[in-house]
């Protein structure tokens, strides 16, 4: 059951408020809104939520009372409630971003589901980014008021994340950073994995792929996007851990899923092209055996390597007691349901000595940190899968 406060009705200050906010971000986006005006509150500590059914609920406590503080001032504001404007105003057009992207049908082959966690790292890994690249064009436009601005992502893994993985991928797609991120941002959710894999397979080997290997393949290329973004959601939601270590791991996350989805996009060229070279003008065969299995051990490799370092539930900042982070405010962002990943994550600290260690691990087995390798060999004591 969708909880919803009182509906927010057209006229009023809030609804033509958020109305100016949402149509800014639509207009620096270059796509509509697909917002169906209904604006109800948001109860709790969540700035707000836009739903599959177009609505909004927006935070009267966390966004609507600070904005209006300056938005709709009288008198000069003070600094804090500037400043508190200013967060009020971030979240506010990170909501309006989430209308820019269309839920779509996620129940197709192959489509990546809404509110997964991959998902989740995307959309908000992108909207991240646009909100704090326009909050404070969007903030000069509304007010004549000077906002402060440097806050910190809110959500700074995926950002970080996402930011990092897009430079490989359009390499890879044969297409420029903004172009990529632009076809991400147009596509429904569901799709936007296919999408970065449909790309890569045009821009590398074209027309050499028959319609009937493009599903199988897809699930190659997205599944180590899907696993990387996705396994970011502990240490996301982590009260433990801090913005810039955060965003250190989202790095390294992209670093690893950028390699595997490069590693195995080399192995399907190879076998393409090479059947090409061979069998011109003969449609080829699905991929061999031998490449799956390197797939899949690529895949484990990456697990470990993860497993090894701690992944995904990072050890907390060494020197931080318990009491402090019990008295950290709710994060505004999230949902229930990933509060309750980060209450996990507090819980298991309890019972956990604290790390000695406040930066990332080194890499396993003492390989330094500019080498990136994954084998591609079988290994020998692999059984019957």
């Amino acid at each position: 059951m969708i909880e919803r406060g009182p509906e927010i009705l057209p006229g009023t200050w809030e609804y033509e408020w958020v109305s100016a906010i949402v149509a800014k971000a639509a207009e620096y986006a270059g796509r509509d809104s697909h917002w169906n005006g209904k604006l109800y509150e948001q109860p709790g500590d969540t700035s707000g939520i836009c739903h599959t059914d177009g609505s909004m609920t927006i935070s009267r406590t966390h966004v609507l009372e600070p904005a209006r503080a300056v938005y709709a001032a009288e008198r000069a504001p003070a600094r804090d409630e500037l400043w508190a404007a200013s967060s009020a105003t971030q979240m506010a057009v990170f909501q309006a971003r989430l209308s820019l992207s269309e839920f779509g049908d996620d129940t197709a082959p192959g489509a990546t589901p809404n509110g997964s966690w991959e998902d989740l790292a995307l959309e908000r890994g992108l909207a991240d980014r646009f909100t704090q690249e326009y909050v404070g064009r969007i903030a000069e436009d509304l007010t004549e008021h000077s906002l402060p601005h440097g806050h910190m992502p809110a959500f700074p893994a995926y950002t970080a994340a996402t930011d990092r993985l897009l430079y490989p991928l359009a390499g890879a797609a044969g297409t420029g950073v903004n172009q990529l991120r632009d076809l991400i941002e147009r596509t429904e959710r569901p799709q936007r994995f296919n999408a970065i894999a449909d790309r890569a397979l045009d821009h590398q080997v074209g027309d050499l792929v028959p319609d009937a290997h493009r599903a199988q393949l897809r699930e190659h290329l997205t599944g180590p996007l899907r696993r990387g973004l996705g396994g970011l959601a502990m240490t996301e939601y982590s009260r433990l851990t801090d913005p810039g270590l955060k965003q250190r791991w989202g790095d390294r996350s992209a670093e690893w899923t950028a390699l595997e989805f490069e590693t195995n996009l080399d192995t399907i060229k190879d076998h393409y092209e090479s059947w090409n070279a061979e069998h011109p003008g003969v449609e080829p065969p699905e991929l061999p055996d031998s490449a799956l299995e390197a797939f899949r051990d690529r895949e484990e490799e990456v697990r470990q390597i993860w497993a090894d370092a701690g992944w995904p539930a990072q050890q907390p900042v060494a020197g931080r007691e318990q009491a402090y982070h019990e008295q950290l405010p709710e994060q505004l962002y999230p949902d229930a349901r990933e509060q309750e990943i980060a209450k996990l994550q507090q819980f298991l600290w309890s019972h956990t000595a604290p790390s000695r260690h406040t930066g990332p691990p080194a890499e396993p087995g003492g390989r330094p940190d500019n080498v990136r390798s994954i084998r591609s060999a079988k290994k020998p004591d692999r059984g019957v899968e």
